[in-house]
């Protein structure tokens, strides 16, 4: 009996042999189609595009796991309403300043990116650093990526009372002449109702636990979406 049910009645062994032979060929034709439609969907299917969060110990998860951090949270954010449209990139390092920004920017446009959230300056700020020169930084970066094309959401940050009135007054005004001057989309705080809120940091009480994380994801999402 051969495949398909086809008796063999003939003592012809050629005829035998084609039979066979065709019964194989067809099934091979098949598996060939079904394999080029395959791949021919995958290449309908659109890369995702990249959104890069450019940041600190904030970005990086400082204290938490990968999955718990805010471009991660934020990623999921972005799947509930876009589905694989989007893909978030985190690229923080603790410790960065504004000052090692522009040369990481540079890497980073490399990847080609959709939009970059600018999330850097908070440790200028803890470390009482010359406000002209975290200004000009992030200026450096903005008219970079300006020359790029590339999309960017500035996130503001600021300093904790303690360092005076003058300095916090001036870290604040970074950010809005650069929104007003640079005609960039700014998140006022990136740690609106996350900073100083007991439930929402570790125990430092400078970086965010995870369910800080996930309000500073909603914080973005609320901005970003308003650009996509």
């Amino acid at each position: 009996m051969l495949p398909g049910g086809i008796s063999i009645t003939d003592n012809s062994k050629n005829t035998v042999i084609l039979i066979f032979i065709a019964y194989n060929f067809n099934m091979f034709r098949l598996l060939v189609l079904l394999i080029l439609l395959s791949v021919q969907v995958m290449a309908s299917e659109p890369e995702a595009k990249k959104i890069f969060i450019l940041g600190d110990s904030l970005t990086e998860g400082y204290g938490v796991s990968k999955e718990e951090a805010f471009p991660q949270q934020l990623n999921k954010l972005l799947e509930k309403v876009y589905g694989t449209k989007y893909q978030v990139v985190s690229a923080g390092i603790s410790g960065s300043t504004t000052a090692s920004g522009f040369k990481r920017l540079q890497w980073i446009t490399k990847a080609k990116p959709f939009l970059i959230v600018l999330a850097l300056g908070a440790n200028d700020g803890l470390r009482g650093l010359p406000i002209e020169a975290t200004k000009n930084n992030l200026v450096k970066m903005l008219s970079y990526l300006k020359e790029q094309k590339v999309k960017v959401v500035l996130a503001g940050m600021k300093v904790p009372p303690n360092y005076g009135k003058d300095y916090s007054k001036e870290f604040d005004n970074i950010w809005t002449d650069l929104k007003k001057n640079y005609s960039v989309e700014l998140i006022p705080f990136l740690l609106e109702s996350v900073a100083g809120e007991r439930g929402m940091n570790q125990e430092d009480g400078i970086h965010p636990n995870a369910k800080g994380h996930k309000v500073i994801a909603e914080n973005i999402f609320k901005v970003l979406k308003e650009h996509l």
